[in-house]
C-alpha cells in the first residue's frame, strides 16, 4: 500500500515538473523572447582624423561639344559647255586636281600643317586658261570702247542735226564738224581693235604650249624625213609607209606654220593699217581746224534749239556707257580671279592649316579635281570645345559668367581640366516639366589634344571651401539635444566613450574638426542594429559588405551609407564616460 502512494506521488511530481517545464517554454515564447528579439545592439566602425581642403560646390554632368572651322574653296571658275568638251578631250586642265590628301579623319594638326597638294600641271592649265580670259576681257574692253566712240559720235551727230535745224548755218556746221570728227573716231577706234588684235596674236605666238608643240612638230616632221631618206626605195612597202608618216608629219607641220605665219602677216598688216590711220587722222585734224574757223563766225550765231533730241542723246550715251562699264567690270572680275588664285595655290601648290585642332571630315581624296566651290576639310578648333550643362533654378543663383570650374572626363578618370562659364541662358529649357533648369556653357582650357566631341564630364563648381584644416566622415559626429556634438573614441581599457568635440565647416559628408581631435585620431561611427539579427545580418549591418566589419581597424569610412545613428542625447558627462550598452 505504501508502494503504491510512493509510486503515484513520484507520477504527480513528475506530471507538475513537465507542466511547469511546458509553462517555462510558452511563457519564454510568448513573453520573454519577444522582448529580447526587440532590443537594439550598436557596432561601430573606425575612421581616422583627416588634414586637407574642404569644398562645398554643385555637380553636374554634360558632353563634349566643338565648334568646327573649314578649309573652303570659293574660286568661282566656270566655263561653258564647249569648253568642257575640249578638256574631255585632254587639250589641257581646266580645274584643280589634288595630288596629295596630307592629313587623315581625326588627326591632331596644327597651324601650318600642309593639307592638300594639287598637281603642278593643273595648277599651270588653269593658271593659262584665267590669263587667257583676262586677255580676251581685256579685247571685249577694247570693243566695247570702240562701239561707245563710234555710236556716241553717230548719236551726237544726230542729236546736233536735229538742234541745227532751225538754222542753215548751224547745220552746216555741225555736220562738217561731226562728219571730220567721226572720221577721227572711227580711226582712233579701228587703231584700238588692230591694236588689241596685235597684242592676242603675239601673245599666241610666245606661248609656251605652241612653241613647244611647234619644236614637236618639226622634230616628227624632219625625224619623218631623215627616215624616208634613209629608205631604200626598192623596198616599195617600207618606203611607201615612210613617205605617208613623212606627209602627214608634214601636213601637220605645215598646217601649225601656216598658222603662226597667219598670226605674223596679220600683224604686219595691221602695222600697216595703224600707220596709214595715223596719217589719215593728221589731214582729218588739218581739216577740222581750217573748217572749225570758216564756220566759227555762222556758228556762234546759230540758234540752240531741239531739248527732245538732248534726251535721246543721253539715253544713248547712257545704254553705251553701260556696256562699257559692263566689259571693264568684266575684265576687273577676271584679274581678280587670278589673284585669287594665285593667293590659294601659292607658291608650292600645298594648303597649309590656318589653326589648330582636330580633323573631323575631308571632302576630297587625291585624284579628285575642284569644279566647284566648298568645303574641302573640317576640323575642330583647340580652343572651341564646350560643354553645355542643366544647372537647377536651386543652384543656378551661385553660377556667374567668368566663374571657374573643375572638369573631370569619364575617359580620363585620374585627370582634371579647369574651364570656365561663358554663357548662361536665362531662359529655363523645361516649361513642360516639374524641374527647372537652365542651359550654362562652359569653355574647356588648356590642352584639348586628348578630347573628342561627344566625351562625358562631371562639372564642379566650388561655391564654398576651407584649406588645411582637420575633417572626419559627417557620420561620425553625434549632436545632443542641446546642440553639443561629440564622437566616439575608445578609452584605455577599450570601452567607447563620447568625447566633445567643435565642429565647422561641413560639406555635407565631411566636417571640420576645429576642437578636440588631432590628425590622424580614431574615431568610431555607431550604428543601431536589432539584437535579434544573427551574425551575417549584423555584418551586412555594420558595413561589412563594403570592406568594413565591425571594431576592423582602419576600415575608414567604407560602408557608412544608410547606416543609422544612435540618438543624439545631452553629454552632461561626455568626457570619458562610457555610456551604458555603448549608447550616446
Amino acid at each position: 500500500m505504501m508502494k503504491m502512494k510512493k509510486k503515484t506521488l513520484i507520477k504527480l511530481i513528475a506530471a507538475a515538473a513537465a507542466f511547469l517545464s511546458l509553462l517555462g517554454v510558452c511563457i519564454y515564447t510568448v513573453f520573454i523572447r519577444p522582448s529580447l528579439m526587440n532590443r537594439e545592439t550598436v557596432i561601430y566602425m573606425e575612421t581616422q582624423v583627416q588634414s586637407g581642403d574642404l569644398v562645398q560646390g554643385i555637380m553636374e554632368n554634360g558632353s563634349v561639344e566643338m565648334a568646327v572651322s573649314t578649309v573652303t574653296y570659293d574660286l568661282d571658275i566656270s566655263y561653258d559647255e564647249e569648253e568642257d568638251d575640249e578638256e574631255e578631250d585632254g587639250e589641257t586642265s581646266r580645274y584643280l586636281e589634288i595630288e596629295e590628301v596630307c592629313v587623315v579623319q581625326g588627326q591632331r594638326i596644327s597651324e601650318g600643317d600642309a593639307l592638300f597638294r594639287f598637281t603642278q600641271e593643273s595648277i599651270a592649265g588653269v593658271r593659262r586658261n584665267l590669263e587667257n580670259s583676262v586677255s580676251e576681257a581685256r579685247v571685249e574692253l577694247a570693243e566695247a570702247n570702240s562701239e561707245y566712240n563710234t555710236q556716241a559720235q553717230t548719236a551726237k551727230s544726230t542729236y546736233n542735226s536735229s538742234l541745227a535745224e532751225s538754222d542753215t548755218a548751224q547745220r552746216s556746221y555741225d555736220a562738217v564738224m561731226n562728219n571730220l570728227q567721226q572720221q577721227i573716231n572711227l580711226l582712233y577706234a579701228d587703231i584700238q581693235v588692230l591694236q588689241a588684235e596685235i597684242d592676242d596674236w603675239n601673245k599666241k605666238l610666245v606661248d609656251e604650249d605652241t612653241k613647244e608643240e611647234y619644236d614637236d612638230l618639226k622634230y616628227e616632221m624632219e625625224k619623218a624625213k631623215e627616215l624616208l631618206d634613209e629608205t631604200d626605195t626598192s623596198a616599195v612597202a617600207a618606203y611607201v609607209a615612210n613617205y605617208a608618216d613623212y606627209q602627214t608629219a608634214l601636213s601637220a607641220f605645215e598646217e601649225l606654220d601656216d598658222l603662226l605665219q597667219s598670226y605674223r602677216d596679220g600683224i604686219e598688216e595691221n602695222t600697216l593699217e595703224i600707220l596709214a590711220h595715223n596719217e589719215e587722222i593728221l589731214e582729218a585734224q588739218t581739216a577740222l581746224e581750217q573748217e572749225e574757223m570758216l564756220a566759227r563766225q555762222d556758228y556762234d550765231s546759230a540758234v540752240q534749239s531741239g531739248s527732245l533730241a538732248g534726251d535721246v542723246y543721253g539715253y544713248t550715251l547712257e545704254a553705251l556707257q553701260d556696256s562699257v562699264d559692263e566689259a571693264q567690270q568684266t575684265l576687273t572680275d577676271a584679274q581678280e580671279l587670278l589673284a585669287e588664285f594665285e593667293a590659294f595655290v601659292g607658291e608650292d601648290g600645298v594648303i597649309c592649316s590656318e589653326g589648330s585642332g582636330l580633323v573631323t571630315e575631308i571632302a576630297y581624296e587625291a585624284g579628285d579635281r575642284l569644279t566647284a566651290s566648298g568645303t574641302m576639310l573640317s576640323y575642330a578648333a583647340e580652343d572651341s570645345y564646350s560643354i553645355t550643362i542643366d544647372v537647377s533654378e536651386e543652384d543656378i543663383s551661385h553660377i556667374s559668367v567668368g566663374d571657374t570650374v573643375t572638369i573631370e572626363m569619364n575617359a580620363y578618370p585620374d585627370e582634371s581640366y579647369a574651364g570656365t562659364v561663358s554663357a548662361i541662358t536665362t531662359s529655363a529649357d523645361s516649361g513642360y516639366s516639374a524641374t527647372v533648369n537652365y542651359p550654362v556653357t562652359i569653355h574647356v582650357e588648356g590642352d584639348t589634344s586628348r578630347l573628342y566631341g561627344g566625351m562625358t564630364a562631371d562639372i564642379t563648381f566650388v561655391t564654398d571651401s576651407v584649406e588645411n584644416v582637420l575633417y572626419i566622415s559627417s557620420s561620425a559626429i553625434v549632436t545632443g539635444e542641446d546642440g553639443s556634438t561629440g564622437v566616439y573614441v575608445e578609452d584605455s581599457e577599450g570601452n567607447k566613450v563620447l568625447k566633445p568635440v567643435t565642429t565647422g565647416f561641413s560639406n555635407g559628408s565631411e566636417t571640420e574638426i576645429v576642437e578636440g581631435l588631432s590628425e590622424g585620431d580614431t574615431v568610431y561611427i555607431a550604428s543601431t542594429v536589432s539584437a535579434g539579427l544573427d551574425e551575417e545580418s549584423l555584418r551586412e549591418s555594420a558595413g561589412e559588405e563594403n570592406g568594413a566589419g565591425a571594431d576592423e581597424p582602419d576600415a575608414g569610412t567604407d560602408g557608412m551609407e544608410g547606416m543609422e545613428l544612435p540618438d543624439g542625447a545631452n553629454f552632461p558627462q561626455m568626457g570619458g564616460q562610457q555610456m551604458p550598452g555603448g549608447r550616446p
